[in-house]
């Protein structure tokens, strides 16, 4: 092997490890059980979602189901759309009534306008926790776009925080993970601690109450 060939290895191999995400890799659940992911970059053109490794899927939530150790739940589905709400500053937007249908193998999620009104229904399936895409871009299209020149001039409060990081580990954690302790540090970041079913610390992770991301 050339000096040149080795040296177009070892950078291949520095900007890998660089651009691998901790908190994606310390959230993996492993295995066959890789859920749907959202990347909401806030570069105005709404988050995406689709599934790791990079699989095409065809239909509602795709051909092949891809399975979490234990079923979204009513109440994780409304954190992930208020979560979505929130990340976007749709405040003339709310989730509204949260409902298993199709034999529990669905959940419907409403969304309301400030008037209480019903204007849209978002669905995920209960099995995998992705959302319908056709649903979701309707529901992008609603919602207003993300400021450039005032992103970084938000604050997010504790609650606030609370609902972000809740829902980050359920998109991440397969059924798996759950968040325990979140609490403000000195400096006005958050540290947020997630923990297994057991209740032992999988990861603690510090996160900008800015952005609503990890900082590390």
């Amino acid at each position: 092997m050339t000096r040149n060939s080795k040296l177009k290895i070892a950078s291949l191999l520095i900007a890998t490890s660089i651009v691998a995400t901790p908190f994606a890799t310390a959230l993996a659940s492993g295995g066959d059980h890789r859920p749907w992911q959202m990347n909401d970059d806030d570069r105005g053109d709404g988050p995406k979602f689709g599934n790791h490794g990079g699989d095409h899927h065809k239909g509602m939530y795709g051909k092949h189901g891809m399975r979490r150790s234990t079923p979204l739940t009513i109440d994780e589905a409304r954190i992930l759309v208020d979560a979505m709400l929130l990340r976007r500053s749709a405040t003339d937007l709310k989730s509204g009534n949260v409902k298993l249908v199709d034999n529990d193998a669905v959940i419907e999620v409403t969304l309301l306008n400030a008037n209480g009104d019903v204007v849209d229904t978002v669905t995920f399936d209960a099995k995998s926790g992705r959302p319908d895409r056709g649903e979701m871009r309707d529901m992008h299209r609603m919602m207003p776009k993300p400021d450039r020149e005032d992103r970084f001039d938000r604050r997010f409060t504790t609650e606030q925080m609370t609902l972000l990081a809740n829902a980050m580990v359920i998109r991440f954690g397969g059924g798996e993970l759950t968040l325990g302790e979140i609490k403000e540090t000195p400096r006005g970041t958050y540290i947020a601690t997630v923990t297994n079913k057991a209740g032992d610390i999988v990861r603690e992770m510090e996160l900008s109450r800015v952005t609503g991301r990890p900082i590390s």
